[in-house]
Order: structure tokens, then C-alpha cells, then sequence
């Protein structure tokens, strides 16, 4: 029987390692870097229920100062009392609003996180509500009931 062959590195993105090895190399004083602009996390898709507080990630590393901005379905989201840009470039909303029209929070985000050198856009993530709308009882006096469960526009039936 033959000897399984290990690797002894396990290997990892290219890019991963080059990233590793530039931070390194560029927190040694005295050392010139021209700072590459990337991003540590990205914002994921993730479904909440209306009146919840919710965080998007978005973390960028390269030469600071940093600007972070987030555009949702393509726009400039604009900060307000419910809506906050963390000092970690993250998007903090207190509580999601599902109203219709221009003060929905449901929708594709994303982060654009610039410094000299350029700047870099962040993947889409799909923020998307979620919410009880009723509970259907098949036979009035009993406990069998319906709950339609709104998400993405789908209904959802359980029991309960």
C-alpha cells in the first residue's frame, strides 16, 4: 500500500498571501509602500424584519485616510438619525423601514471605499424584509392556524 502524499503548505488564493506579505513589508518604518486599496470585509445579503436594527459590513485597507461611501440600488445612501456610517466604514441602520417608495431600505447595497490612490467598490448585497403579514385560521376555535411569511415577494406557509 502506498504512502498517502500531504501536502506540507496548505495552499490558500494568491492573492491572499500577497496581501499578507504586503502588510507586513509596509508596517516596517522606513519602508516606502504604495498602498494597495482592499477591501477585509464586504457587505453579505441578508433578510430582516421591519423596525430591526441592522449592520452591513464593509472594511477597507489602505494607505488612510479612507473615505467610505455606500450607494444603494446605485445612489448615494444619505446619512440621517436612522442611517450611520461607522468609523469602521460599516452601515448601521437603527431600524429598517418597509414603506413603500424613497424611505424603503429594502435593496442592493454596496460600498465605494476611496483614498489617493483610487477606489474600490464592494460586492452587491441584497438587504431584503421580511415580515409576518397574518395568521390564517383554517377552523375558527381551534389552533390551526397559517402563518404567511413575506420574503421576496414569495409567501411561505408553516403550521403552528
Amino acid at each position: 500500500m502506498a504512502p498517502s502524499l500531504r501536502p506540507l503548505v496548505r495552499l490558500r488564493p494568491p492573492g491572499m498571501l500577497l496581501r499578507a506579505l504586503l502588510l507586513l513589508l509596509c508596517s516596517v518604518p522606513g519602508v516606502w509602500c504604495f498602498s494597495e486599496l482592499f477591501f477585509i470585509r464586504e457587505p453579505q445579503d441578508v433578510t430582516v424584519t421591519r423596525k430591526d436594527p441592522v449592520i452591513l459590513e464593509c472594511q477597507a485597507h489602505g494607505e488612510v485616510p479612507i473615505k467610505v461611501t455606500w450607494l444603494k440600488n446605485g445612489a448615494k445612501v444619505s446619512e440621517n438619525k436612522r442611517i450611520q456610517v461607522l468609523s469602521n466604514g460599516s452601515l448601521y441602520i437603527s431600524e429598517v423601514e418597509g414603506k413603500r417608495g424613497e424611505y424603503a431600505d429594502e435593496g442592493f447595497y454596496q460600498c465605494l471605499a476611496m483614498n489617493k490612490y483610487g477606489a474600490i467598490l464592494s460586492q452587491k448585497a441584497h438587504l431584503t424584509l421580511s415580515s409576518l403579514w397574518n395568521l390564517v385560521c383554517l377552523y375558527p376555535g381551534t389552533i390551526t392556524c397559517i402563518t404567511l411569511l413575506e420574503r421576496r415577494g414569495a409567501g411561505r406557509k408553516g403550521s403552528g
